[in-house]
Parts: structure tokens; sequence; C-alpha cells
């Protein structure tokens, strides 16, 4: 029987340990608030109230410093961690970062703010695995699965989700939250493994490209590596955060077209019913580019 696996990836202790140990330890709505806060241009946190000085929040944040380790807004605030820590942190990332300050100390519209490590909880990296592209097409690249939807509304728990990319950080990140079939295994190191399998490439076509065209059109591959012949049914689907960032995209398409696009079009095969790309449908996703 077709349904969700654990509600979604986000509430998945084989996803990822530290969004995982969040959920469970502070009982916040993060993601929500992730995306809430791309609307603004300085912390607005609903988790805090006017008799307690000690703000806390979750935000989407780009590494702009690995020491200290320092991270950006999208509005242009930063953050600067100074929790000991041993992670190694690549500018140019978007993290996830739990934080914590003491607002009798620091103002919240500062341009920079001194923060610690909301309950230890270390940040997690979103961005794309170096084979994920943005990458010219290829043949090792193309689709060999259906996804189950990376925009428009899906049902992840009991209420509808939007799950609508979307570009950030001055056009040079696209933000896709791809739902996917998997099989539902039955440990937790057999379903690390089936998690393994499944990337998500982000492509475009470069040949496709003409002098003067305005429109960039990124194509997202769920590609699945099998370890072994046996047929594997995939009835369960859950999500990924995947977070590319587009400068060479942007570049190829300037270099072919003579211009920046001022269009982004994301496409990609989908089905509702399995993963199978015979019966899939092409969804389509479009951005205008604000600049």
């Amino acid at each position: 029987m077709n349904g969700v696996l654990n509600n979604s990836i986000l509430l998945s202790k084989f996803a990822n340990s530290n969004i995982y140990r969040t959920m469970k330890m502070a009982n916040l709505k993060i993601w929500m608030v992730a995306l809430t806060a791309l609307m603004g241009v300085s912390l607005t946190s609903c988790f805090n109230s006017e008799d307690d000085p000690i703000y806390v929040d979750a935000l989407f944040t780009k590494c702009v410093n690995s020491y200290p380790p320092t991270f950006e807004l999208p509005g242009g605030q930063q953050l600067v961690l100074t929790t000991p820590i041993t992670m190694n942190f690549r500018p140019g990332e978007i993290y996830y970062l739990c934080f914590q300050f003491n607002t009798d100390e620091q103002s919240v519209d500062a341009p920079s703010i001194n923060v610690t490590l909301y309950n230890g909880i270390e940040p997690v990296s979103l961005s794309a695995k170096g084979n994920e592209g943005p990458t010219n097409i290829s043949e090792s690249t193309e689709a060999n699965s259906a996804l189950y939807a990376f925009s428009g509304s899906v049902y992840l728990t009991a209420n509808s989700t939007n799950i609508d990319p979307f570009v950030f950080f001055d056009n040079e990140y696209l933000y896709i939250r791809p739902v996917y079939w998997v099989k539902e295994e039955s440990n937790d190191e057999k379903q690390k493994e089936e998690f393994a399998k499944h990337a998500f490439i982000l492509t475009y076509d470069l040949e496709s490209i003409n002098q003067g065209d305005t429109e960039l059109v990124l194509t997202i591959n769920h590609v699945i590596t099998e370890t072994s012949d046996e047929l594997v049914t995939r009835n369960k689907y859950t999500l990924a955060d995947k977070v590319y960032r587009l400068t060479s995209a942007l570049a190829a398409f300037q270099a072919k077209a003579g211009q920046r696009p001022t269009k982004i079009k994301v496409v990609g095969q989908v089905n509702r019913n399995n993963n199978s790309l015979d019966e899939a449908t092409e969804n389509v996703w479009d951005y205008t580019i604000n600049l």
C-alpha cells in the first residue's frame, strides 16, 4: 500500500539525526519558520516571548567564513557562531542553523550578532552533493525514476504542504524539496542504505541554449543507483531538501545566450502512483528573476 514513510524525511531519524533531534528536543516547527525567514531581511522569531531575553531561532543561512563560523541571512544580517565546534564549514554552502542569544546584550537588528547553538544542535548542510549539479545534461545524469512531486501541494502529514521551489540569496541558490518513492526497510542501517541510492541531479542542456534566449531550463533528475539485480518495490514516499548553487549554470547560460536569464524553469518527471517513468508526466515550476 502506498503511503508516506515516517510522514516525511524531516521526521525520520534515518535521514538526518540532527534534524530529527531538533524536532524531538525543541518541538519547533522549524521548517515553516525557515521558509518564513526568507521573506524578511532580519530576525523575526515566533519562538520567543517578550518576557524572555533569550532569543531562539532556526533559519536558512549561507556560510561566509569558516573561522570564526559566520553565517549570513538572505537580508545580509550575519550570525557569528561562538560555540566551540569541530565541524568544518565551507563558505558558500547553505546551512540550517538553530541558535540563540541574549537580547539584553545584543539587538536583533544588529548587522552582526554573536550566537550559540541551541541545545547543542549542530548546523546541517542543505547543499546538494557535488555530483548533483547543476551540470550539463549527459546520459549518466538522466532520470531513471520518477518523483512523487517537487512542487505544488502534497500530504506529508495530516495536512497539505506546499513544496514549491524557491530562489534566494540574490538569485544565486535554488531550493528544491523533491518528494520521492522509497522502499521501507526493516532496520535503521538498511534504511540508510536505501536512502543513499537516491540522487537528485539538476541539469541544463547547453546545446539547446541559443543567442538571445531569456529562459534557463533546469531539469531535476531522480537517479537511483542499485546495488544488486534484485527487483525493488518502492511504495512509500518521503522527501529530501536540496539547495543548488546556480553560479555555474547562470554563467554557462550567459556565455551561450549573451545575457543573463530573466526566467528560470524547473521541470521533472512525476508519478503519484509509483516510480515508473513510463507512466510519469512532466511537471513544471516557473520563476521570474527579480533583477
